[in-house]
């Protein structure tokens, strides 16, 4: 009975992991929503050589109805750590030609903040989103000084699905990296990093971010929504992979959203035992969502495939295709209400 019982289990188990990767390489079936997130690193810095001609591919084999992208702009030249000029750069102001190839009509990309620090006077990584369906800009989060500055500038968007009758509001964001504040000179940065300053910005961006969109309606739980991007934190919940001091304070940032927002990681509430990293070995880009997607959920892949396993390429800390792993959730669009 033991071994039965064990061979069950084993077999239980093939069948989820099978289940996980069906819904990547699977094109969505009908009356499917499928939206895919990636942090494309420096604005797919590795599909430049062939004109991102396998990184369209990938989409269009995907069937996204919607994508949204971090690091949306180009910054490098093909193969190197070298500042590319502004006029020379395809991305940011080709992505309506370039999401075209996977079929894609519209497309939306948040502006770069102004940067003295910064090669060609404005931050690199702004937010795409592309869709098959009629997007409507509602707001761009750009923060005040001097108490909130928003590192790379977040958007609230309402995307029109065809046999939907609500907006999918959409709301990008990459938070700022590092462990260290914003703005904090180099000979302070270790000490800065000690007190987990970066976390403590973080904090204060998503609070700014959140008072711009969500908190700003009525009914969200209700209400359709997906927040998802580069969020360079980590959740409690994945501890268990991690192995920190629970008392850490590297989990500040992701303690703030789960309390002090009405939305739900998708990923942790469609498989609350797993983990699955999305930038090498942890997790940091998240998909939150309302009540109303979460219940109309499909399911939710972030496993790379031979495409996405990303591979150190020999220049500084670039990979090719990117650092970071897409996530990938479909949505069924007749609950969508």
């Amino acid at each position: 009975m033991a071994v039965a019982t064990n061979i069950l289990k084993r077999f239980a188990l093939m069948l989820f992991l099978t289940a996980l990767v069906v819904s990547c390489d699977v094109p969505p079936k009908k009356d499917t929503l499928r939206v895919l997130y990636w942090n494309i690193q420096n604005g797919m810095w590795a599909g430049q050589p062939d004109h991102y001609q396998k990184f369209a591919e990938w989409i269009k084999s995907q069937g996204p109805d919607i994508c949204i992208f971090d690091e949306g702009a180009q910054i490098y030249y093909d193969g190197t750590h070298e500042h590319m000029p502004n006029e020379e750069r395809y991305l940011p102001a080709h992505w309506g030609e370039l999401c075209a190839r996977w079929g894609h009509q519209y497309h939306v990309v948040t502006p770069r903040r102004p940067s003295t620090s910064t090669p060609g006077g404005f931050t690199n990584y702004p937010q795409v989103v592309t869709s098959r369906f009629p997007i409507d800009s509602v707001t761009i989060v750009r923060g005040h000084k001097p108490d909130t500055v928003i590192v790379n500038y977040s958007g609230w968007y309402q995307v029109h699905v065809e046999g939907v009758k609500k907006p999918v509001n959409i709301v990008t964001l990459h938070l700022k990296h590092g462990k260290y504040g914003y703005a904090v000179p180099k000979e302070r940065r270790e000490e800065s990093a000690r007190n987990h300053e970066g976390e403590q910005h973080r904090i204060k961006e998503l609070t700014c971010i959140l008072d711009h969109t969500v908190r700003k309606t009525q009914n969200p739980d209700k209400e359709l929504w997906i927040m998802a991007g580069d969020y360079n934190s980590y959740n409690r919940k994945d501890n268990h992979a991690y192995n920190w001091n629970p008392e850490s304070l590297a989990f500040q940032t992701q303690d703030y959203m789960i309390t002090h927002s009405p939305f739900i990681d998708l990923f942790d509430a469609r498989y609350p035992d797993d983990f699955q990293p999305t930038c090498g070995d942890v997790r940091i880009d998240y998909m939150y969502v309302s009540k109303p997607i979460l219940d109309a959920c499909i399911d939710i892949c972030q496993k790379p495939d031979s495409y996405t396993k990303r591979e150190h390429s020999g220049v500084d800390k670039f990979y090719i295709p990117s650092d970071h792993y897409p996530i990938i959730a479909d949505f069924k669009i007749s609950k969508l209400k």
